[in-house]
């Protein structure tokens, strides 16, 4: 078990299961707000990219995916990693190791012409390990890999249904930005169970 909540005082805040619905939906929405910045802005248009025939296909393939993958990864993976591994050294190595396989799907499902490959590269390694990293967050403060997948299942099914039609420099900053904030805000819905952690993490510095 990835964590376990300890009776001690009076509880505050939503408890458990609203904490493992709230903080999929706060990813998500965050994770995606450069969407809506990038169209308010004109950065961005819905409707116009060419999204493969088989995207509807897709989506329950990508939706099992992640569940299996938040699984292995979040769930055996972290779970060893945190059992050898000093306090706060587990989440960001199982990240770098979780932005394997959405990294891959993301370049070969969604190239970027006429764009330098190393730029590309970069820019989707960033987004993917600052999601992935929040995702541990969420594994470690929900004590499930079920909250991540539902997470990990609503970006990916925006990925492959909403066609966005991108342009201009400063849309690969703000997906950056959204991913960092899609963090921060795990941070603050699982603030409570996260503070044990955070406290271990002090004591063994």
């Amino acid at each position: 078990m990835l964590f376990d909540e300890r009776a001690g005082g009076e509880r505050k805040g939503p408890g458990p299961r609203t904490r493992a619905v709230l903080a999929p939906l706060a990813f998500a929405l965050v994770a995606l707000l450069f969407v809506p910045v990038a169209r308010l802005l004109r950065y961005a248009a819905l409707g116009g990219a060419e999204l493969p025939a088989s995207a509807l296909l897709l989506v329950p393939a990508a939706v099992l995916a992640a569940f299996l993958h938040e699984k292995l990864v979040r769930g055996l993976l972290y779970g060893a990693f945190r059992r050898v591994l000093p306090a706060g050294f587990g989440a960001p190595l199982v990240a770098l190791v979780g932005v394997a396989a959405p990294l891959s799907a993301r370049l070969v499902l969604f190239p970027v012409p006429r764009v330098s490959p190393w730029v590309v590269g970069v820019h989707a390694f960033l987004v993917e390990y600052a999601l992935s990293l929040a995702l541990a967050w969420v594994a470690l403060g929900t004590a499930s890999t079920v909250p991540g997948g539902a997470a990990l299942s609503l970006v990916w099914v925006f990925r492959l249904l909403v066609g966005v039609t991108f342009h201009g420099g400063a849309v690969p900053v703000l997906e950056l930005l959204s991913a960092i904030g899609a963090a921060w805000a795990v941070l603050v819905v699982l603030r409570e169970p996260l503070a044990p952690h955070r406290e271990a993490m002090e004591e063994s510095q």
